[in-house]
């Protein structure tokens, strides 16, 4: 009878920790990104140093390497960049500092998205989580000058 508790208990623990498990992956999928600064590093060939927060609403802490990004103007890309390694911790905000260069003329009448793909490692597992930003009129204008 005693073997029977055992191994109950063990199945419920088991079952437990998966359903945690799968609902802090399906949270961290759920991460948010924003441009919270941005400026021209050198103006000949258009490099510029981008600041973006992240926030994590997962109870996991996620490292991440350094991760690509694109940036599109009207669905057209002109421009790829890095950001530096960094670490989401649990329920916060992280900024994350990045740079990219383009050689494309801008103006204000294009929209602007910015596209990346962040791959967080986890034990023995990678998670990777796209995420698309797309400014405000206003954040697009501060971005392009």
């Amino acid at each position: 009878m005693k073997s029977i508790k055992k191994k109950a208990v063990i199945i419920v623990f088991l079952f437990l920790v998966s359903i945690f498990g799968y609902s802090q992956i399906q949270s961290a999928s759920q991460i948010s990104v924003t441009i919270y600064q941005n400026a021209i590093i050198k103006e000949n060939n258009s490099e510029y140093e981008i600041k973006l927060k992240f926030t994590n609403p997962s109870l996991l802490i996620l490292p991440a390497g350094e991760s690509k990004f694109f940036v599109y103007y009207d669905d057209e890309m002109v421009g790829k960049g890095n950001l530096e390694s960094f670490t989401l911790y649990p329920i916060s905000s992280t900024h994350v500092e990045g740079s990219f260069t383009t050689d494309n003329n801008s103006d204000e009448s294009k929209s602007v998205k910015i596209s990346g793909v962040i791959k967080y490692n986890l034990l023995t597992t990678t998670i990777e989580i796209p995420f698309d930003y797309y400014p405000t009129k206003e954040q697009t204008r501060k971005f392009i000058q």
